[in-house]
């Protein structure tokens, strides 16, 4: 838990990081002085001015920007992060850089924030169905057993039994939630390496050093790596961008999105300009976007369906043979 916590609070610091130092960078003060003046800032993150000593004294050093952002554990940038660091100091871009990724940590805070805030109405909800269960069991149900005589214990046996199995139904169901909204609201890889590569051409970066800063993006997904190193690999032998993208994203299994980057590609080429990777990334997010409004569509009816259902199971069981009973006293 303590870790859990601790995740969150360093890519707060991260954005924090960020957004002060590209604003002083923005202005024309150098790294170093950024970096002294970052130290000197009042903050209640003691963490936070401990990081910037650190940083200052590695750039002091001689060592590289990204590599001291990557020792810093108070400071946990993810792969993505160090990899856009990496291109910035080898083209000398770092201001557009740093602004580019704090537009990139907004988008996964809001993430982040849409995930939470998705899963908090199933949790409250499944929470007070399960007590609604629970109450009925052992507070409601012993006070009508002796109704019952001898049929009063295999009654309350079975009814626990039917709670236990429901109380499971409710966790499964808040796992499939859980991982419903996960898939929605994360960043999608795809997105992430076309943003990128349409970031860093506007940035006049080779076409082999986007791609592989695209890499970082993609660390777990094997369909997407694989289509870089095959899009890298028929760069080295002088294919036309727009003909090994589109090809080699295809082959890798996203026919749309390979067809879509070709076809922007090839317009790009014939006009000089440069939204290919940008137009093909909007079309995907659009998808992406209806796809969370039509996980929020259908979250209240089923988690209402799924409530009917635990309730129907235990009156069932619970309350069913009382009012048989009921029915043979009158």
């Amino acid at each position: 838990m303590k870790q859990f916590f601790s995740f969150f609070s360093g890519r707060r610091r991260l954005l924090f990081f960020t957004e002060r130092l590209s604003e002083l960078l923005s202005s024309g003060i150098s790294l170093q002085k950024s970096l002294g003046i970052l130290e000197t800032l009042p903050c209640s993150d003691p963490e936070f001015t401990c990081s910037c000593v650190t940083l200052k004294e590695y750039v002091s050093g001689g060592s590289a920007f990204s590599a001291a952002i990557r020792l810093l554990p108070s400071l946990p940038a993810p792969d993505w992060y160090i990899a856009y660091i990496s291109v910035a100091e080898e083209c000398a871009c770092i201001v557009p850089v740093l602004e580019h990724l704090l537009h990139l940590l907004r988008r996964e805070k809001e993430n982040t924030e849409k995930f939470i805030a998705a899963l908090c109405y199933p949790l409250l909800i499944l929470l007070l169905t399960g007590c609604a269960g629970f109450f009925s069991v052992f507070y409601f149900l012993p006070g009508m057993l002796p109704l019952f005589g001898e049929k009063a214990a295999s009654i309350r046996n079975e009814a626990l039994y039917v709670m236990m199995r429901a109380d499971c139904m409710l966790v499964l169901a808040f796992m499939l939630l859980a991982i419903c909204a996960r898939n929605c609201f994360r960043m999608d890889p795809c997105i992430a390496v076309f943003r990128t590569m349409a970031f860093l051409t506007e940035q006049a970066v080779p076409t082999l050093s986007a791609v592989s800063c695209a890499f970082a993006f993609c660390a777990r997904d094997k369909k997407i790596s694989a289509a870089l190193l095959a899009v890298r690999s028929e760069l080295l032998e002088g294919e036309r961008i727009s003909a090994c993208f589109g090809r080699c994203f295809q082959k890798s299994g996203f026919k749309k999105e390979g067809f879509l980057l070709s076809e922007h590609l090839s317009l790009c080429e014939e006009t000089g300009r440069k939204n290919g990777f940008e137009k093909t990334a909007d079309y995907i997010a659009a998808k992406k976007t209806g796809a969370e409004k039509v996980f929020l569509a259908v979250l209240q009816p089923s988690l209402l369906a799924l409530s009917s259902l635990y309730i129907t199971l235990i009156l069932k069981t619970a309350f069913l043979p009382y009012i048989t009973q009921l029915g043979d006293l009158i």
